[in-house]
């Protein structure tokens, strides 16, 4: 009896057990990246010690990896459509890996942010095309379930990031921060050679027909755009330094989406924006990403500047924050197959308005930390979504272009809106307040629920 009742039933989670298995490699992809940008922090005084360099010199470790990152996604994306997407996941892996040694093996400040960037092309060659290969190759029952299981995995690296710097940097010495990345691209790289290329499987030559102006035209538009954001806070928003590159940002877009407009083979088509799920699946993400932003940027100056926390506290309480991001992934994956993206992400946006409003009335500490953890679930989940319900709307073939797009405008999207609540903050006084900060918390959350209910009706209207 228990075993006819019992084998159906578990059928599907052991075909969905072996499907998430061949998976991991892709998992493992995703983990590093997050490992690796969540540890370095912690490493920076130990690196200024050892290099001889201000510490502030090497913030531009973590901003030339953003900057290559952001910039390089539209062609990362476009790349895997034209050879394949496992193929070039096996290729940023193989960067990621080199770079990451090289890296810790520097003993010159110029020479470890050179191949910081480069490391960040290797991250974005990773990133679109493990959603694009999963999102192509996996079959609608197991899609987003196998998504979010892998989506966790990366998420753990979330978690583990700022624990695993602090250890290395004070034990091992900060070198293995990098080094500590080999091993796990190098299983990724071995273990991904046994999954199916998703699409695309030609030669070199396939290269060719890619839009290499407007691959120049959208990275350097890009990069000018982060480095304007960047400058903000360095020299304020009126200064010629700041609007320089702002400026440029804008006219290189501009060219690059006239060039889009005639191309014979764009790297984003005119038509992916013309499609309205697809449109509203990035709006809501980015917004999600926006509140978990805003939520990091503004928890660290509570923690710090008003409740008084160490820098070792503070860190401690981000962490459960991470694990509340860790979990995201897998339950949004569950929840997507039983409910569909739009829906989810109307939920993850309504809970993440709620988590940033308890944040911003938290009298004390406790309810502080559950609120932080709950704001890193939801908007987490919000971001997750966003990568599972992509192949769901898209044709294979856009699939990558689909995820490099929208991980553009997150990245992009959500350090305007760190510096902008930076703004906001400065602007009612010269530290940070409870008043200061309940009011950036308070904003943020209206425009998560108002996007949130319009995520709601749009997918009200789109029923059947």
């Amino acid at each position: 009896m228990t075993g006819a009742a019992g084998g159906p039933a578990a059928a599907p989670d052991a075909s969905l057990l072996a499907t998430a298995g061949r998976y991991v490699p892709v998992g493992l992809a995703l983990f590093a990246i997050q490992l690796d940008f969540f540890s370095l922090s912690l490493a920076l005084p130990t690196i200024s010690r050892d290099l001889g360099v201000p510490v502030t010199d090497l913030q531009w470790l973590l901003s030339a990896y953003l900057l290559s990152l952001g910039a390089s996604f539209v062609p990362a994306g476009k790349v895997g459509d034209l050879i394949g997407r496992k193929r070039t996941l096996m290729i940023g892996l193989v960067v990621f890996g080199v770079t990451s040694l090289v890296c810790g093996l520097a003993s010159d400040v110029g020479l470890l942010i050179g191949f910081r960037a480069a490391q960040g092309i290797g991250a974005a060659l990773i990133m679109p095309n493990a959603f694009a290969l999963m999102g192509a190759s996996l079959d609608e029952a197991h899609r987003a379930k196998v998504m979010g299981l892998m989506l966790g995995i990366a998420g753990v690296g979330t978690a583990l990031g700022p624990v695993v710097g602090g250890v290395l940097a004070s034990t091992a010495g900060w070198r293995w921060v990098f080094f500590i990345n080999l091993p796990v691209a190098l299983i990724a790289v071995l273990g991904a050679q046994r999954l199916h290329e998703s699409y695309g499987t030609g030669s070199r030559g396939s290269l060719r027909s890619l839009d290499w102006p407007g691959v120049v035209l959208v990275m350097a538009g890009l990069a000018a755009l982060s480095v304007g954001v960047d400058d903000v806070s360095t020299f304020g928003i009126a200064s010629p330094a700041t609007w320089g590159p702002l400026a440029a940002a804008v006219l290189l877009l501009t060219a690059f989406a006239l060039r889009e407009s005639r191309a014979v083979s764009p790297l984003v088509r005119p038509a992916l924006l013309r499609n309205r799920a697809y449109v509203v699946l990035v709006v809501a993400s980015t917004v999600a990403n926006v509140g978990l932003n805003v939520g990091v940027l503004v928890a660290t100056l509570d923690l710090q500047s008003v409740r008084g926390l160490s820098a070792g506290a503070s860190g401690l309480v981000f962490m459960l924050g991470s694990i509340g991001l860790a979990v995201g992934g897998p339950v949004s994956g569950w929840l997507t197959a039983r409910f569909g993206a739009p829906w989810v992400l109307c939920g993850a946006l309504v809970v993440g308005a709620g988590a940033l409003l308890a944040l911003a009335v938290a009298p004390d500490l406790v309810v502080f930390v559950i609120a932080l953890g709950v704001t890193g679930f939801a908007c987490g989940m919000g971001y997750s979504v966003s990568q599972i319900g992509i192949p769901g709307i898209l044709a294979p073939e856009e699939v990558g272009e689909g995820s490099s797009l929208l991980l553009t405008v997150l990245v992009s999207v959500g350090g305007i809106a760190v510096v902008a609540a930076g703004a906001v903050i400065e602007l009612q006084g010269p530290t940070p307040t409870t008043a200061s900060l309940d009011s950036t918390l308070l904003g943020t959350a209206a425009l998560l629920g108002a996007v949130g209910l319009t995520t709601l009706v749009s997918a009200a209207l789109r029923r059947p």
